[in-house]
């Protein structure tokens, strides 16, 4: 068999377990390390979810317009850029605009593998896509637990200036996208 369904299975994985680590431990960092009031820390949450949601939505028409691999290595970089701007934020307000960021850039990266892991030559769409998927929601299973206990030890500003290390994997694989631009199972 092809390694493709686990490259793409990869992507998948290092693109869910930064959206993990936001979504889990995001406000936590804000209030405990940044100082946000309850309420405030929230807002890296609720920033994170509305712009991933937003763009969620513009997904299908930015990957048309541009393709899949273009896509994703903008996207990759933005989050990137977000995360890393979140770790390293001075105070909770650029650490949420960070956020924003990285919701921005995570958006579509998860759907682009999962695509790509559908429509790959040679392969019935459900054997990729299988792969891809238990590989990606993994990373939002076991890295939860990971990354508080990393962050007990460095804090959470460590964590999230880090994260992004896996961003690289994915740009280093994102050519394998191409495939999500196929809409006819790459048969």
């Amino acid at each position: 068999m092809t390694p493709l369904p686990w490259i793409i299975g990869i992507i998948a994985l290092f693109s869910m377990v930064p959206e993990g680590t936001v979504l889990d431990w995001g406000a936590l960092y804000l209030r405990d390390e940044l100082g946000a009031s309850v309420a405030m820390s929230g807002f890296g949450f609720a920033a994170f979810s509305a712009t991933m949601a937003i763009m969620r939505f513009a997904g299908d028409h930015v990957r048309d317009r541009f393709g899949a691999v273009r896509t994703l290595r903008v996207c990759t970089l933005t989050a990137l850029v977000g995360l890393v701007m979140a770790g390293l934020a001075p105070n909770a307000i650029v650490a949420i605009i960070g956020f924003a960021l990285a919701g921005i850039g995570i958006s579509n990266m998860v759907p682009i593998a999962f695509s790509a892991a559908g429509n790959m030559p040679g392969l019935a769409p459900g054997i990729g896509l299988s792969v891809a998927t238990t590989m990606g929601y993994s990373g939002m299973l076991f890295a939860p637990s990971l990354i508080g206990f990393v962050a007990e030890h460095t804090g959470f500003a460590i964590v999230f200036a880090c994260v992004p290390v896996l961003f690289i994997v994915v740009l280093l694989f994102s050519r394998h996208a191409v495939h999500a631009d196929q809409t006819d199972g790459g048969h």
